[in-house]
């Protein structure tokens, strides 16, 4: 026969063990909805116009990208933004630099060095676009390096530099809104060298050739659709430069892409 005080005990160990699972429920659904008060409040403060994470992982809680049409007018072209919470949107245009490598001739004349494109076959400066955390005079000495083998030491770097002008017209290239700083840098074997030696400038990178124009023919012989956007333009205007300097004759400017071209010059 089985003892009373066994079945009371057992029947407590049961209730017992009921109580600590119903205890163990309680507990968890407290927390659980203490997590999503929290979350709730934590979301509540997050600027209104946040854009959230995606599936298409496009945006984040920084912002979002976004896309606009904007360049050469004729040929409309998309680029990219970053849009902020506060829809502050930063559209800014690409940072290039265009470097005029000229030389004195035996004679005292001056003859200018520029590239042939691969892409165009037209000429141009020698140049390309400012990488992000590089210096504009940085870019100076790595595009020069790679279009030509001209060494600029780091010492002539900020002397040997002479601003030309500041080329921001939106209708200067048909690719997208560039904004290139001009310079003009003398090559003298004297003080420079090329990395192979032979104090020549040799073609690399992306260029076809590196030739040597006579500074007086560019704009007279070499004019128009020679030359690839307003790099025309900006010859011209070192020309100018030149010219008051040394009180030669007045420049010639057909051909130059815009006759009304943006710019700001020394």
């Amino acid at each position: 026969m089985t003892n009373n005080n066994s079945i009371r005990r057992r029947h407590n160990t049961i209730s017992n063990s009921n109580n600590n699972g119903n205890a163990i429920v309680v507990f968890s659904v407290l927390a659980l909805l203490t997590i999503l008060v929290v979350l709730g409040i934590f979301i509540n403060h997050l600027p209104k116009k946040v854009a959230y994470m995606s599936n298409s992982s496009k945006s984040s809680v920084h912002g979002e990208e976004r896309t606009w049409h904007g360049g050469h007018p004729e040929e409309d072209r998309p680029g990219s933004c970053w849009c902020g919470g506060d829809e502050y949107c930063m559209c800014t245009p690409s940072v290039a630099i265009d470097i005029v490598i000229y030389s004195k001739t035996e004679e005292g004349k001056y003859s200018v060095w520029v590239v042939r494109r691969r892409d165009t076959e037209q000429l141009a400066t020698i140049g390309g676009f400012v990488d992000t955390g590089e210096a504009v005079e940085s870019a100076v000495q790595r595009e020069t390096l790679e279009e030509t083998g001209i060494i600029i030491p780091n010492a002539q770097i900020k002397s040997a530099l002479k601003l030309i002008g500041v080329y921001s017209d939106p209708r200067r290239d048909n690719r997208r809104h560039i904004v290139s700083i001009g310079y003009a840098l003398e090559f003298n074997t004297s003080t420079m060298k090329t990395k192979n030696g032979s104090n020549k400038p040799r073609a690399g990178d992306d260029a076809k050739e590196v030739i040597s124009v006579p500074l007086d023919q560019v704009g007279v012989k070499y004019k128009g659709e020679d030359w690839y956007a307003d790099h025309l333009t900006i010859l011209n205007d070192f020309k100018e430069q030149i010219r008051a300097k040394n009180d030669a004759a007045s420049v010639v400017r057909d051909g130059e892409l815009y006759d009304d071209i943006s710019r700001s010059t020394c």
